[in-house]
Formats: structure tokens, sequence, C-alpha cells
């Protein structure tokens, strides 16, 4: 008796997810079509976003894009803040800043700085600067080499 032996069947590679929209949604009104999304949820999380959307007497569907889009504002909102504090500590320091520092103190960054001089970034665990002025005196972080240039 002879057996067909069944050939594998090649691998089909797999999909990565959903391409973002190359034109960046600037299409006109009538020819942008929303989206659908799928994403896994634990069970008590579907629990709490059903009851949720129950109590507020909308569709689940519509409570899950409002958050998705409250989250996404509130992060643009927080990277752009970050943008004008960096901003800000950039933009270094002038004489009168420098008029109520006492002296410097070396220490050991225990996370990443900004050098409140030059701007560039102080690595966790390099050498810094720490002012020391008089109380309610803003305090600032400088690098070693700002430390010879002022």
């Amino acid at each position: 008796m002879y057996v067909m032996k069944k050939k594998p069947s090649p691998k089909k590679p797999r999909r990565q997810g959903p391409k973002p929209e190359k034109d960046g949604g600037n299409r006109p009104e009538a020819e942008r079509k929303d989206r659908v999304l799928q994403a896994r949820v634990s069970p008590s999380l579907y629990n709490n976003l059903v009851a949720q959307a129950r109590r507020l007497r909308v569709p689940v569907s519509n409570l899950v894009r409002n958050i998705l889009e409250d989250s996404t504002r509130m992060v643009e909102n927080i990277v752009d803040s970050g943008i004008e504090i960096a901003e800000a500590i950039g933009k270094g320091m002038d004489d009168e800043d420098l008029s109520s520092v006492l002296g410097w103190q070396p220490m050991i960054a225990n996370k990443r700085l900004a050098c409140s001089h030059c701007g560039l970034p102080i690595e966790k665990g390099s050498e810094a600067f720490m002012s020391v002025g008089a109380p309610g005196s803003r305090t600032f972080m400088i690098c070693e080499d700002c430390k010879c240039k002022i």
C-alpha cells in the first residue's frame, strides 16, 4: 500500500500590525474613515470598562475612544511642557543669577541632569557641581567643564 506524504505548507510571514496612514490624516473629511483597533485586555479591565460605560451611559467603544484621545492629548501636553522646561534650563545663567551663589559643592549625579550653564546633559554617575547659596536662592547644577569657565 502506497501512502502519499503531505508536503508541509510554506509558512506565511506574520503580519506586523496595521501600518500608519501615509498622508498624516490630511485627506478631506469625506475621504477619511475611522479605523478599527483591536486590543486584548484582562477580564478585570474589561469588566471595569463595561461598568464605567454603563455608569456614563455610553457604548464601551466610545468610552475607550475617549480614553485614548484624552491620554494622547495628555502625553502631548507633557512632552510640550518638558520641551519648554528643557529650553528654560538651556538658557543658562546670567551674572545676576550667579550673584547669589556662595560656592560650588562637588557631587556625583544620581540621575541624569542638565548643566545650568551650557545645557548639556550630566549623566548619572558623573561628577557635577551644585551651587550653594543663601536660603531660598535658586540652585544650579553645572558640569565639570563649566566649573572652570565660571
